[in-house]
């Protein structure tokens, strides 16, 4: 940035500049170059995020439902696979979810839910992410928000909500998502996970809180 670099700076790696561009191009198209020592000091490194590291896995435990005033409180068992998309690698940063939700006394199928979330690093584990969701019912999700190493913050923005057509009142208008990791909990992670909705007769409010634990 607004200093000069000199022919004999340049000329020990003139030989490896066309490896060099090759490797560029190999790492974009999501490549490994792993022969050349030299080659692989001059490429940016990804580092891993630790969010996913304590997320990948399978978590299981409780939680406690409500939309007042038109659905009473209820509890339910929580189910939260995570695990690498296709694509997944240094430039596709993707992890996809599955959640179900049953009741907690008769085992009855409350809620599930699909889809992926896509990280976009902007320092050592901090930046943006997105979240793709669907249910059953047809609603489509896009969220946006933040992470760190040990929670994320989501919500719909931009006309981030979808349905079809057949989709009965009252429209969800919003949603908010929000999880925190606690790891050094023992003798199992543990996770913290609230969704928050609004909808076209009420304001945003929670509406599911699950503790879960991870499983080994």
């Amino acid at each position: 940035f607004g200093s000069s670099i000199s022919p004999q700076t340049i000329a020990p790696f003139s030989r490896h500049i066309p490896e060099l561009v090759l490797a560029i191009m190999a790492l974009m198209a999501g490549g490994f170059i792993v022969d050349d020592p030299l080659l692989l000091q001059a490429l940016p490194r990804q580092l891993p995020l630790q969010l996913m590291a304590y997320l990948e896995g399978t978590w299981i435990g409780h939680g406690v439902g409500e939309y007042p005033p038109h659905v009473p409180r209820f509890q339910y068992i929580h189910e939260l696979t995570i695990e690498k998309a296709v694509p997944h690698g240094p430039r596709e940063l993707v992890w996809s979810f599955r959640s179900v939700c049953r009741h907690r006394e008769t085992q009855e199928g409350l809620q599930s839910e699909q889809g992926f979330l896509r990280f976009h690093p902007m320092y050592i584990n901090q930046g943006r992410v997105e979240l793709v969701c669907t249910q059953p019912s047809g609603l489509t999700e896009v969220s946006e928000g933040t992470y760190t190493e040990d929670s994320f913050d989501v919500s719909s923005r931009y006309d981030g909500l979808t349905r079809p057509g057949s989709a009965s009142r009252p429209y969800v208008t919003g949603v908010r998502r929000w999880l925190e990791i606690r790891p050094q909990t023992v003798p199992a992670m543990t996770m913290e996970y609230r969704v928050e909705m609004a909808t076209e007769r009420t304001p945003m409010q929670q509406h599911l809180l699950s503790r879960l634990q991870k499983q080994a």
